[in-house]
């Protein structure tokens, strides 16, 4: 063994690495270490010729060891606990029963289970992080087991909810199907007798069986609760249910996600957590920020491991997720009730909770997953479809640095910093990237977002609460139940074909209604669960980004991205004093919040200055009794009138509390304070086409006041309305005197990212139906707003074409510019495509010549010779035809890279199919590892918003450095910038200088030169090539 060590360490110094990059090494656990410390011990010991080499490595682990004593407690024998690092705040625990009145839903017990660990005092900082992380699947099977112990006890038993007793009695089941299973598969892979077995059954035997079983019933429920519809009648229910190839391919994906966690978790040592937990501390202290540490600290972490993202192949997947699916429709039963026809006993008998059936859709047969009718009921009632993943929570302490693009984010996960659906193609493009160090300053954009340190409003928290224990729709929280009544069907219905669809319409809203009030309540429930659980604790959410370079928040529940109700809810942890600027930037905002964002800011201030009696009692008292009672006479407090009430109230009670301190300025205010970009898009595009007309629209030009362009839109269109009503024509007729800004803002918004006419339609088809009289009744008929919305889709596009008309050239030569690159081949492919067409047509025609002949000789063709003449006839001639074919197809998708670095590849195929053969079915699957034709026409229409969308991204990330680096605390929303009142100015000035210095670029002749490079030897087929004698 001494032999064999002495030779390992000399090969790895002749490789280039150090000990150092060993011990830091992701594939060594602390077991290996300290087998590696015992080899070295006795090398030195016994082998005088290779002592000092021993030696080496005994000081480099004794000196890394030291360096765990500042983060470790306990000797160093054991994996020890960290210490309570210096960002944990020390505040005391608040007990789990707060008063909130939680729904019952399975979901939301869920939930509360995995936070019960943020209410107890036993762990804190680093080590609460990583419970929260590991345990999501191991708390619930021991859930499971625990149920299981209760069911023969009537009192303990008594409070049981259907899915969480149906989990647990379909558990041990299933998992012992599961280990058989394995024991088959590792006997294949011992005796190479079953190929298919060999081929899934080494990832197969990888996870646990129990995890894997409950894993296979959770993902299971929750994609058959979505497939269910609150709407249909029990009579359709049977074709309710989940195809089988999404919930195939969705078990597999869950497995192999908990794969590679578990191997992450193999994997680690306490060196390896050391050491992250020192980056962690120069990200946040800044130091992280300058470029060659960073580069610096990359280079050390990819020299110690390189990690790399493994993955499975299609039918590998398909297999493994559909053996999965046939064990659980054998082993999940739920009972039912059996009515004998003729002497009305009911009996109770166990039946299949889960069908696979083949069913109809579109002219197309596809398998199907369905749910017994009893499980149907449970999942209208629980919200299971929602449950959410403990490692999708907000962070206790800042996320790992981005120093690699797959290093970063939670503490127990290896993800690309970029989301992709199993999109190869931008994986190899990323990972080059990353290898040639051109990714730096963006992943150093995601660090900065990620360390802003969040906390909990309480002060708005317990209006929440309270507004949510009432059980009154207030504020965009919904009511406990739904109130509107049923329609009533007309006399008429069956002879009035008007009246019965229109009746028809009013069902479906009413149904839409009652769907729609119970989802919001249970996606409010869970926001309002983890702010609760987080009262007491700081957060972080790390962050990822889109194809696009788009930054958002990984935690998709309760972030800063989310609606009015979390923005309210969450304040800075770090508090500054306010100034006397910050309180203009505070009145400002407060304005902002309340809809007055296009009043100049001496008008602003003014309106809080009028308003000042009101926003203290609003701070006071932000919920008089009446209005907690329903009664819809009593006056509402000033912040329930706002367009944004939550962030109003949480704004009024900083407000209140500045006011009241004994000097304003020097009050310490927690904050956030927004600034929000005009149409950023349009600004990009004005900026680019240097496009004056268009910048003053878009405030990109100086002007007494802000410009409204929405308001300068709809003020277009309703002067060709009023023209059109004059003329008689009957929409305008009806739209005349009811359109509002927010019935054409997102249109205008979204028109500059592409949006089409079909999807213009239902934005403004939405906003149609709000607008209804004092009674509540909608004002036009239902059955006439889909011909009104796209009346006036087509009025905001002409509208459009009249202010920016640079904007329009832009993106028409965008659009042209990604249609020839769809449509074009390399010169060879372009030449291999007229060679084969050409053959092709002569080998026809010398059919056409040969078969003529035999007629005149009155001969037949020998079957030989029409192949010979015509191979595309022959054995394997379509797999022929469908390779040739791929080979002369457009295969280039649009690629750019944006100035941060980030190669941008559009992720649009038309992706291949692969025909896998399982024990429930054959499932047809795309491969995406396949080659592929590109969708040419998603292609085209997608890239001039995706390239806005990149240059958007591009700006907010350099704007997030220099804030970070100017030490401002510093958050966005995409085109919304948010920091302290106190430094609002410095902010500002660091977004436009940002601005200007990306558009001093030039942006547009950088992008024909880089497709002009990509491109150069591609051509497009412009005319059908006919063959020549």
């Amino acid at each position: 063994m001494n032999n064999v060590g002495v030779v390992l360490m000399q090969e790895m110094l002749r490789s280039g690495l150090t000990f150092n990059n060993m011990i830091h090494s992701s594939y060594l656990s602390d077991e290996d270490i300290g087998k590696i410390k015992r080899v070295a011990q006795s090398i030195v010991d016994n082998d005088q010729e290779s002592r000092d080499l021993a030696s080496k490595l005994l000081d480099a682990v004794s000196s890394a060891e030291k360096q765990l004593g500042e983060l470790y407690t306990g000797h160093a024998e054991t994996t020890g606990t960290l210490k309570t690092a210096k960002w944990q705040r020390q505040v005391p625990k608040a007990g789990n029963d707060s008063g909130l009145i939680s729904s019952g839903v399975i979901g939301i017990v869920q939930l509360k289970k995995t936070l019960e660990s943020l209410y107890s005092d036993e762990l804190e900082g680093y080590n609460l992080q990583m419970r929260l992380e590991r345990d999501t699947y191991d708390a619930e099977v021991a859930r499971c087991r625990e149920v299981n112990k209760k069911r023969g006890d009537p009192l303990l038993s008594a409070d049981r909810d259907q899915i969480r007793h149906f989990t647990a009695q379909w558990l041990p089941q299933l998992e012992a199907l599961v280990e058989e299973e394995q024991v088959r598969c590792k006997k294949a892979m011992e005796t190479g007798v079953d190929r298919v077995r060999m081929q899934y059954g080494k990832f197969f035997t990888q996870l646990d069986a129990s995890k894997i079983a409950i894993i296979t019933i959770l993902e299971t429920l929750r994609l058959n609760a979505l497939g269910v519809n609150n709407n249909a009648p029990e009579s359709a229910a049977k074709l309710v249910g989940v195809k089988t190839v999404t919930l195939v391919m969705a078990l597999s994906s869950a497995i192999h996600n908990e794969i590679r966690f578990e191997n992450i978790k193999m994997r680690s040592n306490r060196h390896i957590l050391a050491r992250n937990m020192s980056v962690a501390k120069l990200a946040s202290s800044g130091k992280l920020f300058n470029m060659a540490m960073r580069r610096a600290e990359a280079m050390e972490l990819k020299a110690s491991s390189r990690e790399w993202l493994d993955s499975w192949d299609v039918s590998t997947k398909t297999r493994i997720g559909a053996i999965l699916v046939s064990m659980l429709i054998e082993v999940a039963r739920v009972p039912e009730n059996i009515v004998d026809p003729v002497t009305g006993v009911i009996t109770k008998r166990m039946a299949p909770a889960f069908m696979h059936e083949t069913v109809m859709l579109r002219g197309m047969k596809h398998g199907m997953i369905t749910s017994h009718s009893t499980l149907r009921e449970v999942f209208r009632k629980d919200s299971i479809a929602s449950t959410v993943n403990a490692r999708q929570l907000p962070m206790l302490i800042p996320p790992r640095p981005w120093l690699t693009f797959d290093s970063g984010g939670y503490l127990t996960q290896n993800e690309p910093c970029v989301r992709m659906k199993e999109n190869y193609e931008q994986l190899r493009y990323l990972r080059i990237a990353s290898d040639q160090d051109k990714l730096h300053t963006l992943l150093a954009g995601l660090d900065s977002l990620g360390l802003t340190k969040w906390a909990i409003n309480r002060s708005v928290f317990d209006v929440v609460r309270k507004v949510w224990n009432s059980g009154i729709e207030l504020a965009g929280i919904p009511a406990n139940s739904y109130s509107a009544p049923e329609p009533t069907k007309p006399a008429d219905f069956e002879t009035n074909k008007r009246a019965k669809l229109e009746y028809m319409f009013q069902v479906r809203e009413w149904k839409n209604g009652i769907a729609n009030q119970h989802s919001q309540r249970c996606d409010c429930n869970y926001k309002v669960e983890i702010a609760q659980a987080f009262l007491n604790h700081p957060m972080y959410f790390p962050h990822n980004m889109d194809f696009r370079g788009r930054a958002y928040p990984i935690p998709p529940h309760f972030n800063h991205l989310g609606n009015d109700l979390c923005r309210g809810l969450l304040l800075f942890d770090e508090g500054r004093p306010l100034t006397e600027r910050g309180l203009f930037w505070l009145k400002i905002h407060m304005a902002n919040l309340y809809g007055k964002d296009k009043l100049s800011h001496d008008e602003r201030v003014q309106f809080i200055d009028e308003n000042y009696d009101r926003i203290l009692d609003s701070a006071d008292n932000p919920i008089p009794e009446q209005v907690l009672q329903g009664n819809t006479g009593a006056a509402l407090p000033w912040w329930l009138e706002s367009e944004n009430p939550w962030q109003t109230l949480a704004a009024c009670v900083e407000f209140a509390a500045a006011m009241r301190s004994p000097n304003p300025a020097e009050y310490v205010s927690r904050l956030h304070i927004h600034q929000d970009g005009t149409c950023n898009g349009l600004q990009h595009y004005a900026a680019m086409g240097r496009d004056s007309k268009g910048a003053f629209e878009v405030n990109l030009l100086p002007s007494d006041k802000p410009q409204d362009v929405y308001q300068g839109i709809l003020n277009i269109v309703e002067r060709l309305v009023e023209k059109d009503a004059s003329d008689g024509v009957r929409e305008a007729m009806l739209l005349k005197g009811r359109l509002t800004r927010k019935i054409v803002k997102q249109t205008v918004m979204t028109n500059v990212y592409g949006v089409t006419l079909i999807g213009a339609r239902e934005q403004i088809s939405a906003r149609l139906r709000e607008i209804k009289d004092e009674h509540g009744n909608h004002e036009l008929e239902l059955v006439e707003i889909p011909k009104l919305s796209l009346y006036v889709a087509k009025k905001i596009f002409d509208s459009l074409g009249e202010i920016f008309t640079q904007a329009q050239e832009i993106q028409n030569w965008l659009n042209e510019a990604a249609r020839r690159i769809a449509k074009s081949m390399p010169a060879s492919a372009l030449a291999a495509w007229k060679r084969m067409l050409m053959e092709s047509k002569e080998s026809s025609k010398k059919l056409r010549e040969a078969i003529s002949e035999a007629k005149k000789s009155e001969t037949s063709l020998d079957s030989n010779k029409i192949m010979e003449l015509n191979p595309n006839l022959g054995p394997g001639s379509q797999r022929r035809k469908r390779l040739n074919n791929l080979a002369t197809k457009p295969m280039n998708t649009v690629v750019w890279t944006t100035p941060l670095g980030l190669t941008v590849v559009q992720p649009y195929r038309k992706y291949a199919v692969r025909n896998v053969t399982t024990p429930l079915q054959q499932i047809s699957v795309r491969d995406a590892n396949m080659p592929s034709p590109v969708n040419s026409q998603k292609q085209k229409t997608a890239f001039p918003p995706n390239f806005v969308h990149s240059l958007d991204a591009s700006h907010m990330i350099l704007s997030a450095i220099e804030c970070k680096v100017a030490g401002l605390v510093f958050a966005s929303v995409h085109d919304s910038y948010w920091t302290h009142a106190c430094d609002i100015d410095k902010m500002n000035a660091i977004l436009r200088d940002q601005f200007i210095k990306l558009h001093e670029r030039p942006i547009m002749e950088d992008l024909k030169a880089e497709f002009e490079s990509r491109y150069a030897n591609h051509m497009m087929p412009t005319v059908q090539w006919e063959y020549v004698t």
